[in-house]
């Protein structure tokens, strides 16, 4: 069922954007601090590896939101003849890794949103809908007073059962859209950096290495 698809996929995606955007802040961080030290450029040289798989993760599940396939987009390779210090440094002069490090850390407020509107409309719609089975407990709670009594006087709790059933069920008729929109507004991040240009759908292009965009 798409509806149940784009729940995983948005509820899913916000630990997921909390790791990578610890990892991978953290990993820049430490890096940047100690790039005089020497030390610091193989820290960015392993944050970069770890924004490579956490990438990954992220093409398989815009690919598992749209049903394409994923292919690895490939990153710029050493230099031909290039040393082992300059092979291990690699990964700091290809452009599209610094890239998948961007989207670690710009994804994760999206994913925040798109987590928290999702989990919204869910609780919203199925508190509404089931009031009748729970609303009752509201009432043991001393002093408590509803919009029901303010609209009907005569039988307010079924005047407050039918509001909130009301409100559940706009909830409920608007949840496969809104739960949509957060999906793709989470996917949209990865879209736009995790794709190449040529590529506007879900799938990776992959193309041979000498035909790599420079700076790519």
């Amino acid at each position: 069922m798409r509806l149940l698809a784009d729940t995983r996929h948005t509820l899913l995606g916000l630990p997921l954007a909390v790791v990578s955007f610890s990892l991978i802040v953290t990993g820049l961080a430490a890096g940047l601090g100690a790039a005089v030290a020497g030390v610091g450029l193989f820290i960015l040289v392993g944050t970069l590896y770890a924004a490579r798989g956490i990438a990954h993760v992220d093409r398989i599940r815009l690919a598992d939101l749209t049903g394409g396939p994923v292919l690895r987009a490939p990153y710029r390779a050493p230099a031909p003849g290039a040393g082992p210090l300059r092979r291990a440094l690699a990964p700091l002069a290809c452009g599209r890794s610094w890239l998948e490090a961007l989207h670690a850390v710009v994804r994760f407020p999206v994913a925040l949103v798109a987590f928290v509107v999702t989990v919204t409309w869910w609780v919203g719609a199925l508190a509404g809908l089931l009031y009748p089975l729970w609303g009752w407990s509201l009432y043991t709670i001393p002093g408590y007073t509803d919009l029901g009594s303010q609209l009907s006087m005569d039988h307010p709790l079924v005047a407050t059962a039918l509001l909130h059933m009301a409100a559940g069920a706009l909830f409920l008729l608007t949840l496969p859209a809104v739960v949509r929109a957060c999906a793709y507004a989470d996917a949209s991040v990865g879209r736009a950096l995790l794709l190449l240009p040529e590529d506007p759908r879900v799938r990776v292009y992959t193309a041979p290495a000498d035909r790599v965009p420079a700076g790519i």
